[in-house]
């Protein structure tokens, strides 16, 4: 991408060392870690925040990119509009062309494939007054139709499969109920004490799983367990929020959503079940591709809408070219997750039980 638009080998050095480091910041088991350490330290507790912490604060890294370093985290800035923070966070970055391809590829499935070369090949750096922006040349139109709906359909087919969603949903519940019950040290999690880098560097995948497991009696063990043995919770309740007859419900569950709410809800159907709450998970699943909505909508948002060059030189909003363009509601689904032993149970009295509930 880097070389298409010309970018040069000063800027060159600062892109590539802002793409290897742009995900450091993830902890164990990736995203899924974020949910339990937003419930320690509020929803700023981000891995983004925390990669340009570590960028800014860990010497090894300070030691190689020395004088870099404010440079570098300035890519990474989510306030950053530029070409170079475009490459590495946008809507047409290397992250997401990259990911989308492999992991079509290593899921076994055709959704995330598109024409990579066409769009590397279209991509063009256009200048406004003393901004440049990235934009794609006409010609490869099409081929950005094709990356935009490709992250639509790995979205919908694999990334909020049900039996993803369930594996999450229980490694995160398993992390949580390790929190309340004490078994993981929650209070080392803590952004604003003064060795948490430390501590969290030190904290993978095997190290997380070794403290929840400590406590083998307890219901997060056993949730580690269900997992390592793909005993996974099944589908007790699903409902896809945009046909719900329930106006009222719909509203509640596609808008209103909140983990309060969840909570209410696997309480009260755990009670009704005879269930352990704590193996009760609700969550609404949200297909959104923000990539397929409207120029006003993303600038609302304060995200940047894809641009594109026109052969004559003027740029346009992709909005003026596109047949795709997103309009409707997002794709969204309400689960609830439950063992196997209270799956026709819960079949039998979800509905009246998260109607009365939230009503």
């Amino acid at each position: 991408m880097a070389r298409q638009l010309r970018v040069g080998d000063d800027d060159l050095i600062n892109l590539r060392s802002a793409a290897l480091l742009h995900d450091i910041g993830h902890g164990p088991f990736s995203h899924v870690f974020e949910a339990p350490l937003k419930e320690i330290n509020g929803p700023e507790a981000t891995h983004e925040e925390i990669t340009r912490r570590l960028i800014g604060g860990e010497e090894g890294i300070v030691s190689v990119l020395g004088e870099r370093t404010d440079e570098v985290i300035a890519l990474l800035s989510e306030d950053q509009n530029g070409v170079l923070h475009q490459i590495i966070s946008g809507n047409i970055d290397a992250d997401k062309m990259d990911y989308l391809r492999r992991d079509s590829y290593h899921a076994g499935v055709t959704y995330g494939n598109f024409d990579l070369e066409r769009v590397l090949y279209t991509l063009r750096k256009t200048q406004n007054g003393s901004h440049e922006d990235l934009t794609i040349h006409e010609k490869g139109i099409d081929a950005v139709e094709s990356f935009r709906l490709a992250r639509f359909l790995m979205y919908a087919q694999v990334y909020y499969h049900h039996t993803n969603v369930v594996a999450n949903g229980m490694l995160q519940r398993a992390l949580s109920v390790a929190i309340r019950d004490k078994v993981v040290e929650a209070e080392r999690m803590r952004t604003s004490d003064s060795s948490f880098l430390q501590y969290y560097l030190a904290l993978d995948d095997a190290r997380l799983l070794s403290q929840v497991l400590s406590k083998p009696e307890s219901t997060a063990a056993g949730l580690v367990r269900r997992l390592e043995r793909r005993d996974l919770l099944k589908r007790g309740y699903e409902s896809d929020i945009s046909q719900e007859r329930d106006l009222h419900l719909r509203y509640q569950l596609g808008t209103k959503f909140t983990p309060d709410m969840a909570q209410e809800i696997e309480t009260a159907v755990a009670a009704e079940c005879g269930c352990d709450p704590d193996l009760i998970i609700a969550g609404v699943v949200k297909n959104e591709n923000s990539l397929f909505k409207s120029a006003s909508v993303l600038l609302e948002e304060e995200k940047f809408p894809i641009l594109i060059e026109t052969k004559n030189g003027e740029v346009q909003l992709i909005d003026s070219f596109s047949t795709l363009t997103y309009t409707g509601n997002p794709r969204t689904t309400f689960y609830l997750f439950c063992p196997e032993e209270h799956r026709q149970r819960v079949q039998a009295c979800a509905g009246d039980v998260i109607a009365s509930t939230i009503g």
